[in-house]
């Protein structure tokens, strides 16, 4: 006898992440219930810039256009992006003429903006539904079905589905509750991000800058078109929150181009939130019926873009996966797969860039970083090293439809599925992946 459930994937966590796992399953007919224990949807200053991968199930989920429209002026999608010293001497940078043919342009929007986006497109199909002030807080599972415990305002109730999926962030009820470890380290410096109005390109930085200094090391990068940028920059570590926040005007001061000494009047604050950066991964991305992606699945510094890119291709990745065993008789070994590629491809490419790139920042000597620190120096060799570089971006995508039953019909892959575009390149740079 067949099991009775209340919808085929339940998701935890409505983050970006969340949200597009559950648009790609409802796209395809899959009922799922995606719920959230905030109120509403997080609108802490995160995520803006997403790399070559993410755009791909950004572009194939229908979301990329409309996030485009709202995020940034044309002009904006230049292809640069720069690396500089404090004085705003150029170290290395990406130029217009590096992009790859054919690729999508990229997009660059606030985390929050795009959940929000992902929100509206999901409320389009019947076979979802969204659930706030909903907190995981058990999980019982049997051969057959996985059922939350979730607390809500009502009291406590129960929610049945084949599959669960913790999409909860770094703080993870689910991996908790799954007891499924989180192995890594913390690094030692606070990140602070800050959304702040401030003139930046009337004193000579472009759309997007990375800013190379031991004690300031920052991302400064315009994310709508009212000129709203984030500052995103490390603080001493053995500050408290409250020390951090009242040190800003005195970071802003050190990082700010323009007249000096910077006035408080020059510029508003309209968000600001510290926290801590991980380098962490869980042991396992699936325990039973239960899988993980996105930051429950493993963090990173935020420095590169690898972080929430890597989670919106999980979100990819596990829809695939459950498309596969729901829809088109694949069996339980698909998210075997999901649960092995995904990790391998954190641990090998995820894992050391996003860590590189912050020491890039933080250890390198503006001076002579432009010939002696990777990856500045090459960058600083020639297009073709830079394009080369972009390349490698789609290494942290991966399709599983290719491990669909091969009797099932796809369609057009190459309209579908953008990343299967990429295969060769991803074959080439890493066979094992």
């Amino acid at each position: 006898m067949a099991t009775t459930v209340d919808c085929e994937v339940l998701v935890v966590g409505a983050g970006p992440v969340g949200l597009i796992t559950t648009l790609l399953l409802a796209q395809e007919g899959i009922s799922a219930t995606l719920i959230e224990g905030l109120p509403d949807i997080d609108n802490s200053p995160r995520a803006m810039a997403y790399g070559a991968a993410a755009v791909l199930e950004l572009e194939r989920a229908g979301v990329a256009a409309d996030a485009r429209k709202v995020g940034m002026e044309p002009s904006d999608y230049d292809h640069r992006l720069r690396w500089i010293t404090i004085d705003n001497k150029l170290i290395s940078e990406f130029q217009p003429e590096d992009k790859l043919p054919g690729s999508k342009d990229p997009v660059i929007c606030g985390q929050y903006t795009l959940a929000r986006i992902i929100q509206d497109h999901l409320s389009r199909y019947p076979s979802a539904k969204t659930l706030f002030n909903h907190k995981c807080v058990d999980i019982e599972q049997d051969a057959e079905s996985i059922t939350a415990i979730v607390e809500t305002p009502e009291g406590n109730k129960r929610i049945k589905a084949k599959y669960l999926v913790g999409s909860d962030g770094g703080r993870s009820a689910v991996r908790k509750i799954l007891d499924l470890g989180y192995e890594g380290f913390t690094l030692p410096q606070w990140l602070v991000a800050c959304n702040v109005r401030y003139p930046f390109r009337e004193y000579g930085f472009a759309r997007g800058q990375f800013i190379v200094h031991p004690d300031h090391f920052c991302m400064v990068g315009k994310i709508d078109p009212s000129g709203l940028y984030r500052v995103s920059y490390n603080e001493q570590e053995h500050l408290t929150k409250e020390e951090v926040l009242a040190n800003v005007h005195n970071k802003f001061e050190a990082i700010f181009p323009g007249p000096k000494p910077l006035s408080k009047d020059a510029y508003q604050i309209e968000m600001i939130s510290p926290y801590r950066l991980h380098q962490r991964s869980a042991t396992s991305y699936r325990k039973g019926r239960a899988l993980l992606a996105g930051d429950a699945a493993h963090a990173c510094s935020p420095f590169g873009g690898m972080g929430l890119t890597g989670g919106i291709c999980d979100a990819g990745g596990l829809a695939d996966c459950l498309i596969g065993v729901l829809r088109k008789g694949g069996d339980d070994s698909l998210l075997d797969k999901y649960a092995e590629i995904r990790r391998k491809v954190y641990k090998e490419i995820t894992d050391p860039v996003s860590y590189g790139n912050t020491c890039a920042l933080r250890d390198s000597d503006p001076e002579t970083a432009a010939t002696s620190v990777e990856p500045f120096k090459t960058m600083n060799t020639s297009p073709a090293a830079r394009r080369e570089m972009m390349k490698r971006a789609y290494l942290v995508g991966h399709d599983f439809r290719q491990y669909w039953p091969t009797n099932v019909e796809t369609g057009n892959k190459d309209e579908k599925h953008p990343a299967v575009a990429t295969t060769a390149v991803i074959a080439s740079a890493n066979p094992e992946i």
